[in-house]
């Protein structure tokens, strides 16, 4: 696409970054204009500010190392084998960008919130002073692992591997992307990033020194 010249002096601007720890402009690394769609695709623009296409960000999900180096597993193989296969079949212009990203552990929050909750309830309409207490000490319980998985989530970094996707339309950039998706196989499993992630991924841009002390 006619963006790839463009593109190019991007992650060697960021390297140049990390090592002289200067603040950098986002829009200067990495030029984008506003999101757009439920999707929320990132509107490209040039050094004068003109319309230079579309990009999405896809997060790769990690492998189970029993998967690849198991007993009997032909996983390390079959990684092999799809990457190729993926280099064959995707021929648009994507990059890797790995970075370190505090760790996920909303779904967990949410459930544990969802369970807090309901005992909550029980214990408004609990008359028998022995289940009440009981009912007491398990709300006791849920509130400390939720606080056990705020501060993993404050404190805890792991390596996150995300896809850019290109496009000169939003529909090219939407195709495009499931293309990626469905053709990654064994090797590059990916899903969708939500729009706090995507503004993430654009601080660490931003700032890259931000990663050289996690």
């Amino acid at each position: 696409m006619g963006f790839k010249k463009q593109r190019e002096p991007l992650f060697s601007n960021v390297k140049l970054a990390e090592l002289s720890r200067p603040k950098v402009d986002a829009l200067t690394l990495f030029p984008y204009k506003r999101f757009e769609g439920d999707d929320n695709l990132l509107a490209l623009v040039d050094e004068t500010g003109a319309d230079a296409g579309y990009m999405d960000m896809l997060t790769i999900i990690g492998k189970d190392l029993d998967f690849v180096y198991g007993a009997n597993s032909e996983g390390a193989s079959a990684i092999i084998r799809d990457y190729h296969l993926l280099l064959n079949t995707y021929t648009t212009d994507f990059d890797i960008v790995i970075t370190q990203m505090p760790a996920e552990t909303a779904t967990q929050q949410r459930a544990w919130v969802a369970q807090r909750d309901r005992i909550a309830a029980e214990i408004s309409v609990e008359r028998d002073p022995r289940k009440y207490k009981l009912l007491q000490v398990r709300y006791q319980l849920v509130e400390r692992q939720l606080a056990a998985l705020r501060r993993v989530a404050d404190k805890v970094k792991h390596q996150a591997y995300t896809v850019f996707i290109y496009g000169d339309s939003v529909a090219e950039t939407r195709l495009n992307r499931d293309i990626f998706m469905s053709s990654g196989g064994r090797a590059m499993t990916t899903k969708k990033m939500s729009l706090e992630k995507k503004k993430l991924m654009l601080s660490i841009l931003e700032d890259p020194t931000q990663q050289l002390n996690q």
